[in-house]
Protein backbone atom coordinates (compact mmCIF):
# COMPACT_ATOMS: atom_id res chain seq x y z
CA UNK A 1 0.00 0.00 0.00
CA UNK A 2 2.68 2.64 0.67
CA UNK A 3 4.03 1.90 -2.65
CA UNK A 4 1.13 2.61 -4.47
CA UNK A 5 0.86 6.03 -3.09
CA UNK A 6 4.49 6.78 -3.45
CA UNK A 7 3.98 6.03 -6.56
CA UNK A 8 0.65 7.71 -6.97
CA UNK A 9 2.25 11.20 -5.36
CA UNK A 10 5.80 11.15 -7.69
CA UNK A 11 3.14 10.61 -10.83
CA UNK A 12 1.35 13.49 -9.71
CA UNK A 13 4.51 15.80 -8.47
CA UNK A 14 5.89 15.29 -12.20
CA UNK A 15 2.48 15.71 -13.65
CA UNK A 16 2.05 18.69 -12.02
CA UNK A 17 6.00 20.21 -12.85
CA UNK A 18 4.88 19.16 -16.82
CA UNK A 19 1.61 21.28 -16.88
CA UNK A 20 3.18 24.64 -14.32
CA UNK A 21 5.80 24.95 -17.57
CA UNK A 22 3.45 25.75 -19.73
CA UNK A 23 3.47 28.74 -20.69
CA UNK A 24 2.03 29.25 -24.05
CA UNK A 25 -0.39 27.12 -26.41
CA UNK A 26 0.99 26.01 -29.27
CA UNK A 27 0.94 27.02 -32.64
CA UNK A 28 1.52 30.05 -34.96
CA UNK A 29 0.51 33.99 -34.17
CA UNK A 30 0.87 36.93 -36.17
CA UNK A 31 1.37 40.18 -35.02
CA UNK A 32 1.80 43.78 -36.71
CA UNK A 33 3.26 47.18 -34.93
CA UNK A 34 4.93 50.56 -36.23
CA UNK A 35 8.04 51.16 -36.56
CA UNK A 36 8.57 54.32 -34.81
CA UNK A 37 9.87 57.07 -37.05
CA UNK A 38 13.57 57.94 -35.58
CA UNK A 39 15.52 60.08 -37.65
CA UNK A 40 15.45 61.55 -41.78
CA UNK A 41 17.07 58.22 -42.36
CA UNK A 42 14.13 56.28 -40.95
CA UNK A 43 10.77 57.65 -41.50
CA UNK A 44 8.83 54.29 -39.82
CA UNK A 45 6.43 52.39 -41.26
CA UNK A 46 5.38 48.98 -40.16
CA UNK A 47 5.95 45.41 -39.50
CA UNK A 48 4.28 42.10 -39.64
CA UNK A 49 5.82 38.80 -37.69
CA UNK A 50 4.92 35.23 -37.38
CA UNK A 51 6.11 33.72 -33.92
CA UNK A 52 5.99 29.63 -33.73
CA UNK A 53 5.90 28.16 -29.88
CA UNK A 54 5.57 24.84 -28.60
CA UNK A 55 3.74 24.47 -25.19
CA UNK A 56 7.14 26.05 -23.50
CA UNK A 57 9.12 28.25 -25.36
CA UNK A 58 9.69 30.40 -28.30
CA UNK A 59 10.95 28.35 -31.74
CA UNK A 60 11.00 30.64 -34.44
CA UNK A 61 10.67 34.29 -35.67
CA UNK A 62 9.75 35.46 -39.40
CA UNK A 63 9.65 38.74 -40.60
CA UNK A 64 6.52 38.25 -42.84
CA UNK A 65 6.12 41.69 -44.17
CA UNK A 66 7.04 45.38 -44.03
CA UNK A 67 6.83 48.32 -45.05
CA UNK A 68 8.96 51.73 -44.67
CA UNK A 69 11.80 50.15 -43.85
CA UNK A 70 15.10 49.06 -45.64
CA UNK A 71 16.44 45.80 -46.45
CA UNK A 72 19.63 46.89 -44.73
CA UNK A 73 17.65 47.74 -41.05
CA UNK A 74 15.25 44.48 -42.14
CA UNK A 75 18.31 41.91 -42.32
CA UNK A 76 20.47 43.64 -39.23
CA UNK A 77 16.95 42.41 -36.92
CA UNK A 78 16.66 39.23 -38.58
CA UNK A 79 20.34 38.51 -37.92
CA UNK A 80 20.95 39.89 -35.12
CA UNK A 81 17.73 40.51 -33.07
CA UNK A 82 15.51 37.77 -33.92
CA UNK A 83 17.98 35.52 -32.46
CA UNK A 84 18.25 36.93 -29.62
CA UNK A 85 14.69 37.06 -28.79
CA UNK A 86 15.28 33.27 -29.26
CA UNK A 87 17.85 32.92 -26.56
CA UNK A 88 16.16 35.19 -24.31
CA UNK A 89 12.71 33.93 -24.76
CA UNK A 90 11.04 37.09 -24.38
CA UNK A 91 11.04 40.74 -25.52
CA UNK A 92 12.94 42.45 -22.73
CA UNK A 93 16.37 42.77 -24.70
CA UNK A 94 18.24 46.02 -26.61
CA UNK A 95 17.26 47.51 -29.45
CA UNK A 96 20.15 47.38 -32.61
CA UNK A 97 21.90 50.26 -32.33
CA UNK A 98 21.35 51.14 -36.35
CA UNK A 99 18.12 50.13 -36.69
CA UNK A 100 16.65 51.24 -33.57
CA UNK A 101 13.17 51.99 -35.29
CA UNK A 102 13.15 48.47 -36.81
CA UNK A 103 13.97 47.14 -33.97
CA UNK A 104 11.68 48.62 -31.78
CA UNK A 105 8.60 47.76 -34.22
CA UNK A 106 9.77 43.98 -34.36
CA UNK A 107 10.00 43.93 -30.53
CA UNK A 108 6.23 45.05 -29.86
CA UNK A 109 4.66 43.29 -32.81
CA UNK A 110 6.64 39.78 -30.82
CA UNK A 111 5.26 41.01 -27.47
CA UNK A 112 1.81 41.43 -29.18
CA UNK A 113 2.21 37.68 -30.83
CA UNK A 114 3.56 36.34 -27.18
CA UNK A 115 0.48 37.58 -25.28
CA UNK A 116 -1.77 35.80 -27.98
CA UNK A 117 0.03 33.18 -27.31
CA UNK A 118 -0.07 33.28 -23.62
CA UNK A 119 -4.18 33.39 -23.34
Amino acid sequence: MKRLIVAVLLIAIVAGGVFAQQRFTAGRYTATADCPAISDDFTGGTVTVEVTVNRTRITRIEVKEQTGNTDAFMTMVVNNLLPNIIEAQNTNIDVLAGATGSSRGVLAAVADAIRQASR
